[in-house]
Parts: structure tokens; C-alpha cells; sequence
């Protein structure tokens, strides 16, 4: 006998109170903005949403280009590249232009995009709601508390330089293998590495940071990443082959940013 599939409960959300109400305590909600992993999840059958969320474009797209740069949960990769310092905006470059016109900042930092290790090292703050209320957190407090809040938007300050580079595939569709962001920030350089596998959240480099602190050249901070990142096998590359090429991405980038003033 075939299975039924019942049909979600679909709240469209115009404004940040509608959407902080429909989301709740998040039990049981799929939010959909852009759509760009999300529906393709609900049209293959491998997801099915209970309720689901969609945010309009005007619900939480503010952007401020202030003393603080205030970045709304619906804003697009492709405007925030055109407004955010590096290395954040080389990560909002990176997918293809398609993806950058409809993905959302807010679902690339939910699913472990290519954005995560810029606001790691820019130190940036994310606004979010779920059980509990609303709060503001450092980003690294919100990966590690699996991000599963309500994003409604981030706030960060405008580094001295930065600098980002990533690992990919050649098909331009695919996730990146590896992904490196740095920034020289008033109080040191600071470094976070991402795609470490599959949904896996970014991670700060606190050893790398102070190996260059130390006055470690760019190649000799690169060689202690591995004290901090960790790189699991998918179905994207081996532990193996991201183990070896990490340590060269670094190194790289930590020679970009030396060279950024």
C-alpha cells in the first residue's frame, strides 16, 4: 500500500514578528527563504516538513552599512557581496550566480556554507530567535550550539584586511572541500577554516593565531592548523587529502592577507 504524504502547514511571513511567532520554539518547522537546499529536499521526497516557514524578502532584509555592518537573514549572497569587507564578500562570491542571486545569509550559515569562517574571524554577532526568546551571540556561541534558532540577522565590525580562499570541485554546483578565511583585526590576525565535512560548522584556528602572534612566519602558522581543524571523510574528498591541502590553504591565505594593507 502506498504511503501518504500529508501536506505541510505553510506560513508565509512578511515581518520579523510574524516570522519570530510562526517559528516559536523551531519544533517541528522547516524555514524556507531563498530555497536553494531546502526545496530541492522537499522535491525529491527526502524531506517532509510538519510546518513550514517562508520568509519573504522583505521580512528580515535590512541592510545597515554603518560603524556596524547590520546584515539581515534574508539578504542575498549577491548583495552582500557587493557591501561586505573581505573576506566575507569573497565567501558570498563563491557560489555561482544563480545560487548567489536566491541563497540567503541566513540558510548558508544554518547548513555549514561557504560564509561561517569569514564571520568566524570578523567576530560577528548573530540575532536569533527560538526557545528561550530572542538573543545576540557570538557566531561561535551559535554553531556550537547547533544552529537551530531562527536567524534573524548579523552584526559585525569592518577588519583592517582579510583574505579568503576555497577548495573546490569543478562542477560549479558542488560544495566546497575546504574553505579558509582570515582577517587583521585591531586586536591580531585571526583565522577559521570551514567545509571540514559534510554539515560540519567552521572552526576558529586560536593556534594559528597565536603562532603568527609569536611572529611565525605565514608557512610555519599554517603548520599547526591541524591542532585546531579536524577533517572528516565524505562523499567530497577523504580526512586524508583535506589533512594535506589545509595547511597549503592557510599558508596561502596568511600570505594574501600579509600582502592586503
Amino acid at each position: 500500500m502506498a504511503s501518504i504524504v500529508t501536506q505541510p502547514a505553510v506560513v508565509r511571513a512578511t515581518g520579523a514578528t510574524d516570522a519570530v511567532e510562526a517559528f516559536g520554539d523551531g519544533s517541528g518547522v522547516t524555514v524556507l527563504a531563498g530555497g536553494t537546499i531546502v526545496t530541492p529536499l522537499i522535491w525529491h521526497g527526502t524531506r517532509h516538513p510538519e510546518r513550514v516557514l517562508m520568509l519573504a524578502p522583505s521580512a528580515l532584509g535590512e541592510l545597515v552599512d554603518d560603524e556596524t555592518l547590520t546584515i539581515g537573514a534574508t539578504v542575498t549572497l549577491a548583495r552582500l557581496a557587493e557591501v561586505a569587507p573581505e573576506p566575507l564578500a569573497s565567501a558570498a562570491r563563491l557560489p555561482d550566480p544563480e545560487i548567489r542571486g536566491q541563497a540567503t545569509v541566513g540558510g548558508n550559515l544554518h547548513v555549514g556554507g561557504d560564509l561561517q569562517p569569514a564571520l568566524l574571524v570578523l567576530g560577528a554577532r548573530v540575532r536569533s530567535a527560538g526557545a528561550g526568546g530572542e538573543r545576540v551571540e557570538p557566531v561561535a556561541d551559535y554553531l556550537a550550539g547547533g544552529a537551530s534558532r531562527l536567524v534573524l540577522s548579523l552584526e559585525l565590525e569592518r577588519p583592517l584586511a582579510g583574505a579568503y580562499l576555497a577548495q573546490r570541485r569543478r562542477h560549479s554546483h558542488t560544495a566546497s572541500v575546504l574553505s579558509v578565511a582570515a582577517a587583521r583585526c585591531l586586536d591580531g590576525v585571526h583565522v577559521a577554516v570551514g567545509s571540514l565535512a559534510e554539515l560540519a560548522p567552521a572552526v576558529a584556528c586560536p593556534s594559528v593565531d597565536r603562532a603568527l602572534a609569536a611572529g611565525a612566519s605565514a608557512s610555519e602558522a599554517a603548520a599547526v592548523v591541524l591542532e585546531d581543524a579536524h577533517p572528516e571523510d565524505d562523499s567530497l574528498a577523504s580526512a586524508w587529502y583535506r589533512r594535506r591541502v589545509l595547511p597549503v590553504l592557510v599558508a596561502r591565505v596568511l600570505q594574501q592577507l600579509g600582502e592586503a594593507r
